[in-house]
């Protein structure tokens, strides 16, 4: 519990380190806002991309996995109609 107590303390400073300065009046705390929104959203668009990146890279061996099971599930039909054939007369 107080683990989590001094990393709540931490996020909570680096969150009012991140604040614009109260100095330089309110047009100057609505610029570093708007910065600080600007560079949210551009990080947020990178890490979108790469998310996207990891589950297309992800899904690459999902999709030969099922390939190989039809291929399996093919030869192993096929084994069973070769072992049903009935031996001419």
């Amino acid at each position: 519990m107080s683990a989590a107590l001094v990393k709540a303390a931490k996020q909570f400073d680096a969150l009012v380190a991140a604040l614009p300065p109260s100095e330089g009046g309110e047009k100057a705390q609505l610029k570093r806002i708007a910065e600080l929104q600007a560079e949210n959203d551009a990080v947020g668009q990178e890490l979108q991309k790469q998310l996207s990146n990891c589950l297309y890279v992800i899904s690459l061996p999902v999709k030969e996995l099922k390939q190989v099971q039809e291929l399996f599930s093919q030869a192993a039909d096929n084994r069973d109609n070769c072992l049903n054939l009935k031996k001419p007369d």
